[in-house]
C-alpha cells in the first residue's frame, strides 16, 4: 500500500464544480481531512468512540477498553471496488443503497487485534490501491446524477397528505490516494432538490454528503498528520431513527459539518519507551434549520452554535522490553469554545496498567485525576479520581479468534462498564460488540466517533476496530447544544457468504441532559438488518430495516420546533428500503429505491393534525462516473 505507483494522468479540472471542494483541498494539499483526538485514542493508534468525545477528558474508550491499529485489508476474491461508494446519507453510518456494483466489495475486513497500550501512528484509511496494487497512486473520479423522486406525503405530517414529485440534480467525486507519504481517501455528493408542486414548507433545496479519511507521514517515525471531515443531513427533530433525512422538508433538516486534524510526534527510546505528543483541533458547523428554542427560553440552546475543540495530549508507554507489564502515561488538556451550554474546560492525568497473566488472559486498570469545568452546564461539572478495573480474556487470530475485555469504574463522575469484544463465531459470521460511558457535548462525541472512523468496503462509516456503524446523529434526541451523561452499548453481526451478504446491528443509549432540567434520561433503543446480493456482476440488490425506540425524549411543540426539555414523549420509528442497482454502461448506473418510513406522535415531530406519520417514496437515478 504505501509503495510509489505509476501517476495518474487523470484531469483533476473535471471535479472542479464540486460544491464543498474547499473541504477535500487539505486532504490533496496537505494529506489531512481527519483526526484522531489524543485522548481518545487507543493502543494502536486508533480510537474508540467513547461517550466523552474528543477532549482530553475522553478517555473512556481509552487504551485499555477496545482494540485499535491500522486497518487491514485482505486480497478479494472477484471484481474489486473501481470507485469509492457515495458516503452514506444515515447518521448511523448505514451503507448507501444507490452504491453501484462496481463500487463496493462486501467482503468482510480482517479482524484488527484486541486492546493493548501499545502506540501505533495510523489512522484506518483503506484507499481503492489496496484492492488493486497496478492502480495509479491517486485516483480523482467525478460523478454526475439526475433522479426523480415520487412521494406521498412532501411534508412529513399526519395531514394533509400531499403528493410531490422531486427532481435531483447532483455532482459528486471520488478520491483515492496511495502514495508512501499520503494514504487518503473522500467520497461525497451534493445535490440539489426541485419540488413540484412547491410550497412554503417545501421550497427547493441544496444539500450533500460527505466523508474523508486521511493520514499523512510528514517525517518517518517522528511527524505525522491524520485528519477527518463529515457533513450529513440530520435534524434537531427527535425520533427519525435510521431514517436517511436527505428529503426532509427545509423547516427539519440540519446540514452538519465535522472537522478534525491531528498532528503529533512519535519518539521512540529504544525498546524502553515509545511516546506521542499530539495536538487535536475538532469544530463542527451546522447549516439548514439551526432553530431549538426551548420552552421556558434558554440562553445557549436557542439556536445550534458552532464550537470548536483544541487539545494536546501527551502519551508514554513501555516499550517492547515490558511484555508481561505494560503501563502506559496520558496526560491531557482541553478547550471547547461554542454556546454557553457546552463551553468546557477539562484536564486529565492518568495510568493505564496491563498485565499478561498469559497471552490469552490480561489484567487491566487505570488510576488517575480529571478536573472538568462546565460553566454553562454545572451538573457536569466534576473534580476528583478517575479508574477502572477488569480484564481482557481471549485473543483475535487464528488459533483463537475471539476474546472480551471488560472494566468497570468512574470516568468523568460517571460509574458504568466500558468494554469491546470480539468473536469469530464461524469463518465468515463476525461478532462485535462495545460499551461506554462518560460526559459529552453533542458535537464532541460526534467528532471522537469521526475520528476513529473508517470507510467499510461497502460504503458504510464504521468504527476502525470493532467494524460498528458510528453515530454522527442522536436519533433518540435530535441535535442540541446539551451536554450529556451518556451510557452507549452497541452490537452487531456480520456475515459474507458471497454472493449474499448480511448484518446485523443493534444499538441502546441512555443519555441524560446536564444542561436542561430534564428528570429522566432519553433511552433509545435500535436494531437495523440489511441484506445485499450480487446478483449478476453488472447488477447488485440491497434492502434494509430499521427499527427504533425512543423514551423520554425532548418534546417537539406542534406545528413549531420549539422543544421543551421540562416534558418528555416517546417516538417510535420503522424505516425500510428496498433497492436495485444495474450497470447501463461501463460507468453509467441506473438504480430504483423504495423507502417507506413510519413515526409515532408525528404531531409533535412536525405540526398537522394528530395522528401517526407514514412515508413512501420511490425513487428513479441515474448516476455517472467519469
Amino acid at each position: 500500500m504505501r509503495r510509489v505507483r505509476p501517476k495518474s494522468h487523470k484531469g483533476l479540472a473535471a471535479g472542479a464544480f464540486w460544491p464543498w471542494h474547499f473541504a477535500l483541498c487539505p486532504l490533496l494539499v496537505f494529506g489531512t481531512t481527519a483526526a484522531i483526538p489524543a485522548a481518545a485514542q487507543t493502543s494502536e493508534g486508533g480510537g474508540a468512540p467513547g461517550a466523552a468525545g474528543a477532549s482530553g477528558a475522553s478517555p473512556e474508550a481509552g487504551p485499555a477498553v477496545t482494540g485499535g491499529g491500522a486497518v487491514t485489508t485482505p486480497a478479494l476474491p472477484g471484481p474489486v471496488p473501481e470507485t469509492l461508494p457515495p458516503p452514506s446519507i444515515s447518521g448511523l453510518g448505514v451503507p448507501n443503497a444507490a452504491a453501484p456494483p462496481y463500487s463496493v466489495n462486501n467482503q468482510i475486513p480482517t479482524l484488527t487485534s484486541p486492546p493493548t497500550l501499545r502506540l501505533q501512528p495510523y489512522a484506518g484509511v483503506v484507499p481503492l490501491q489496496a484492492y488493486d496494487p497496478n492502480a495509479p497512486a491517486v485516483l480523482i473520479q467525478p460523478s454526475v446524477s439526475l433522479g426523480e423522486t415520487f412521494t406521498d406525503n412532501v411534508n412529513y405530517v399526519h395531514s394533509p397528505r400531499k403528493f410531490a414529485a422531486i427532481t435531483q440534480l447532483g455532482g459528486g467525486v471520488s478520491v483515492s490516494v496511495d502514495t508512501p507519504r499520503l494514504q487518503a481517501v473522500a467520497t461525497g455528493q451534493g445535490s440539489e432538490y426541485i419540488y413540484l408542486p412547491s410550497s412554503n414548507s417545501t421550497p427547493n433545496q441544496p444539500t450533500g454528503s460527505l466523508y474523508a479519511n486521511g493520514h499523512a507521514t510528514i517525517y518517518p517515525d517522528l511527524f505525522y498528520v491524520d485528519a477527518q471531515s463529515s457533513l450529513i443531513p440530520s435534524t434537531t427533530l427527535p425520533g427519525f431513527g435510521f431514517q436517511n433525512l436527505s428529503t426532509l422538508p427545509r423547516n427539519q433538516q440540519t446540514l452538519q459539518f465535522t472537522n478534525n486534524i491531528s498532528p503529533y510526534l512519535i519518539k521512540s527510546f529504544g525498546s524502553w519507551a515509545d511516546t506521542e505528543l499530539r495536538y487535536t483541533f475538532s469544530s463542527w458547523n451546522y447549516g439548514g434549520n439551526t432553530f431549538v428554542t426551548t420552552s421556558p427560553s434558554t440562553p445557549g440552546l436557542n439556536n445550534l452554535a458552532s464550537s470548536t475543540l483544541n487539545e494536546g495530549t501527551f502519551i508514554a508507554v513501555t516499550g517492547q522490553d515490558f511484555q508481561k507489564t505494560v503501563v502506559r502515561f496520558t496526560a491531557d488538556a482541553a478547550e471547547l469554545n461554542g454556546s454557553f451550554a457546552n463551553q468546557a474546560t477539562q484536564v486529565s492525568a492518568f495510568n493505564d496498567f496491563q498485565y499478561n497473566f498469559t497471552p490469552m488472559i490480561a489484567a487491566l486498570g487505570r488510576a488517575g485525576y480529571q478536573n472538568l469545568r462546565y460553566p454553562g452546564s454545572p451538573a457536569a461539572t466534576f473534580s476528583g479520581a478517575t479508574w477502572l478495573a477488569g480484564g481482557r480474556l481471549g485473543t483475535v487470530g487464528p488459533d483463537q479468534p475471539a476474546y472480551v475485555a471488560l472494566l468497570y469504574g468512574r470516568q468523568q463522575g460517571v460509574y458504568g462498564i466500558t468494554g469491546s469484544s470480539q468473536v469469530n463465531i464461524t469463518p465468515t459470521l463476525v461478532f462485535s460488540a462495545n460499551a461506554v460511558q462518560g460526559v459529552s457535548s453533542q458535537g464532541q462525541f460526534f467528532a471522537s466517533n469521526l475520528a476513529t472512523s473508517t470507510l467499510s468496503p461497502s460504503g458504510g462509516i464504521v468504527n476502525q476496530s470493532s467494524g460498528l456503524p458510528v453515530a454522527l446523529s442522536s436519533p433518540g434526541l435530535g441535535i442540541s447544544n446539551n451536554v450529556y451523561r451518556q451510557h452507549i452499548f452497541t452490537a452487531g453481526l456480520s456475515d459474507s457468504l458471497p454472493p449474499n451478504y448480511y448484518s446485523l446491528y443493534g444499538s441502546y443509549a441512555e443519555q441524560q441532559s446536564l444542561t436542561t432540567g430534564a428528570s429522566a434520561p432519553t433511552k433509545s433503543l435500535g436494531v437495523n438488518f440489511t441484506y445485499s446480493r450480487d446478483i449478476r456482476p453488472d447488477v447488485n440488490g440491497y434492502a434494509s430495516l430499521g427499527v427504533s425506540n425512543s423514551v423520554n425524549s425532548p418534546t417537539v411543540v406542534p406545528g413549531t420546533t420549539t422543544v421543551n426539555f421540562s416534558q418528555t414523549t416517546s417516538y417510535n420509528n420503522v424505516y425500510a428500503t428496498v433497492g436495485l442497482n444495474t450497470v447501463l454502461g461501463r460507468t453509467l448506473t441506473g438504480s430504483i429505491i423504495y423507502t417507506f418510513s413510519y413515526n409515532t406522535n408525528g404531531t409533535v415531530l412536525a405540526g398537522g393534525r394528530n395522528g401517526d406519520v407514514f412515508v413512501n417514496q420511490l425513487q428513479f437515478l441515474l448516476s455517472k462516473t467519469f
